[in-house]
């Protein structure tokens, strides 16, 4: 068992000014100034990063295992987005994660995302085993 000091309702509130880099990446143009999905999952990591890893020893770090987000709402760049970031349950090493995301104008996101503790010495060493390049 790791010993780990995240505990259910603990929160991260994160504000992000939208930038160009955060855009979808097409041809037609209608869509070129909007908040692209990749771009908020980052947002959404970066911010579980921040909540949980202070909370960890050293020689772990959490990675993502599953997320399920929907992304209801349009966001143009420039906008400001505030997502804030919920542990709903701790299960041994798998934390679960509440996430909503809005705008100027409401919600915009919404979503379940789960990220798992796991030993970074550990993790490196499983990822050479299954390399085909080394």
């Amino acid at each position: 068992m790791i010993s780990h000091k995240i505990r259910q309702g603990l929160s991260k509130t994160i504000n992000v000014v939208t930038r160009p880099s955060d855009a979808y990446i097409t041809d037609k143009a209608t869509i070129d100034y909007l908040l692209s999905t990749p771009a908020l999952i980052s947002m959404i990591i970066d911010g579980s990063c921040e909540l949980l890893h202070q909370l960890i020893p050293d020689d772990y770090t959490t990675v993502g295992y599953n997320i399920n987000l929907s992304h209801t709402n349009p966001t143009v760049i420039g906008e400001k987005v505030t997502i804030k970031i919920t542990v709903s349950k701790v299960e041994g090493n798998r934390i679960f994660l509440d996430v909503i995301g809005h705008d100027s104008g409401g919600v915009i996101c919404q979503g379940k995302y789960e990220r798992v503790i796991v030993n970074k010495q550990k993790l490196m060493e499983k990822a050479y085993k299954r390399t085909s390049f080394m």
